[in-house]
């Protein structure tokens, strides 16, 4: 009862939210709207502590940045940059509020006293299924393999696919390999009991079912691993597709581990994302705006390579395919005590977490399940329309790089979810899939380039601000500092918009005074 209660508390708290902001936009766009005429005829230009600078662009958010401006749509202008200014506003409001307190605490705790900050964020960190990284690390050899045999290999499988079960033994059997089944967690079948003692708060109001049902499938994985001191085990999901000479390979990768200085804890047989062996490609680094946790390259070296076969990779996802040690099973159970996120965005992203790949890889993912989503051909004009923004912009081509055959499979991807009022796991939460999610970003943008309008551009860094900031706050990867370096960048270009002051007008002054 409480649970539920709880549910229709934080959904309706998303929505009424929602729809006030909405509500308040529409009240303060209208051009000529006498409430926010009245407001800002009553805002005082003269106060000491800033509103000087406010006032102007305040005023040209709702009124327009004057009246003899050369835009297209004059019209819409106003509406726009008042909802995109005033969403850019609450994003510097909301940065400035994490900036306090995170000083707050490491003032405090330079002080050896606990701040208020920190009491808050301690009791909260539970609640968020996070663990402070003991001191004192545990000590443990290296797993040792008898020579030309396989560690263990789990395949996590559902037990309501059989026929997957069956597929990957019909696989692996053509290379003399046996298997292991490991019964996974079905995500909508978890009570909501089961739900609050396996999944955080975050997770049980904005993760789907598949999402939860995954992270303890592979926990479940750690802690066997914890519970009966077993060295090493290969971890594989039911759709993974073994390449040739699969048992060599590995035995490979075991001699290279064995050598590596510090040891290791995770080496990836698979996986897609920010996976270049050498040197990650600029337009690659789009890809961790969204759940953050890359990697730098080894110390003292300028690519990423450990080995002949061993890589450091910057910012993988994907459990398909992987071999993991005891010391690393240790890791990850500490780091997560309950399922949040993915659970490879989550996992791969732990700083501490001594990560490794395989190159080549030696499995991939069966990526033609879905490709009757929502890109085919039959879907509606605004799923092309999206479906072509990808394109356009370049994206099918970042996925294609990091190990997306099918692009309609990300399209899918779900990467957070909305609660609904009154509704019982799992109908509680509606899926965002990654797809239309992404669309909308790159529509600003292109709407900014086309229209010449600043605005249009900081509201696109607003929103990727948010969104970005809410994902890593899912993911256990939150930055302070990328946060408010997006609010600061998505300020600038709307007040740019707004009053017509760009780098030269800003500038003009300082290289006046110089020269």
């Amino acid at each position: 009862m409480m649970a539920r209660r709880h549910s229709s508390l934080a959904a309706v708290f998303s929505w009424i939210l929602a729809v006030f902001s909405a509500c308040l936009a529409s009240l303060l766009c209208c051009r000529g709207s006498t409430t926010a005429h009245a407001f800002l005829a009553a805002w005082p230009a003269d106060r000491t502590w800033g509103s000087t600078a406010l006032h102007g662009p305040l005023r040209a958010l709702s009124f327009g940045a004057g009246e003899t401006g050369t835009f297209a749509g004059d019209h819409l202008r106003s509406p726009l940059q008042t909802l995109l200014g005033f969403s850019s506003s609450a994003v510097v409001l909301a940065s400035a509020a994490v900036a306090a307190a995170a000083v707050g605490c490491r003032s405090a705790g330079a002080q050896g006293r606990p701040s208020r900050w920190y009491g808050c964020l301690s009791q909260l960190r539970p609640r968020l299924g996070l663990r402070r990284a003991s001191p004192a690390a545990v000590i443990e050899t290296a797993p040792v393999w008898e020579k030309g045999v396989l560690p263990p290999i789990w395949v996590v499988n559902l037990d309501q696919s059989p026929d997957r079960w069956a597929q990957s033994c019909e696989e692996f059997a053509t290379q003399s390999i046996k298997l292991v089944r490991w019964p996974a967690t079905y995500g909508k079948f978890l009570s909501e009991d089961e739900l609050k003692e396996k999944a955080t708060w975050a997770a049980r109001y904005f993760c789907t079912p598949g999402m939860v049902g995954c992270f303890c499938s592979h926990r479940g994985i750690w802690q066997e691993m914890v519970a009966n001191n077993i060295p090493c085990v290969i971890v594989l999901e039911d759709d993974v597709i073994p390449y040739e000479n699969f048992s060599e390979n590995v035995a490979t990768l075991q001699t290279e581990l064995e050598a590596l200085e510090g040891g290791w804890d995770v080496c990836l047989l698979g996986a897609i994302g920010c996976i270049n062996p050498d040197k990650e490609k600029f337009y690659m680094r789009f890809y961790e705006l969204g759940p953050g946790g890359g990697r730098p390259c080894p110390e003292g070296s300028s690519t990423r390579t450990l080995s002949d076969h061993l890589f450091v990779p910057h910012r993988p996802a994907g459990t398909h395919a992987y071999m993991i040690s005891l010391k690393g099973a240790r890791k990850l159970v500490e780091r997560f005590p309950k399922a949040r996120y993915h659970v490879d965005l989550a996992a791969w992203g732990v700083p501490h977490l001594k990560l490794v790949a395989s190159n080549p890889f030696l499995a991939t993912q069966r990526f033609d399940e879905g490709a009757e989503s929502t890109v085919a051909k039959g879907g509606s004009a605004t799923e092309r329309f999206m479906s072509w923004a990808w394109k356009a912009s370049g994206l099918t081509t970042i996925a294609r790089s990091g190990g997306l055959t099918n692009p309609s499979w990300a399209w899918r991807t779900p990467i957070f979810a909305l609660p609904v009022p009154w509704q019982k796991w799992p109908a509680r939460v509606k899926q965002v899939s990654l797809g239309p999610f992404t669309s909308v970003l790159i529509m600003l943008f292109t709407a900014g380039l086309a229209l010449r309008s600043p605005t249009w551009i900081g509201g696109g860094f607003a929103y990727l601000a948010v969104m970005s900031s809410f994902i890593r706050f899912l993911c256990g990867t939150f930055s302070v500092r990328v946060f408010v370096a997006e609010a600061m960048l998505s300020s600038f270009f709307v007040f740019w918009g707004c009053t017509g002051r760009g780098p030269a007008q800003l500038l003009q002054p300082l290289i006046s005074k110089i020269l």
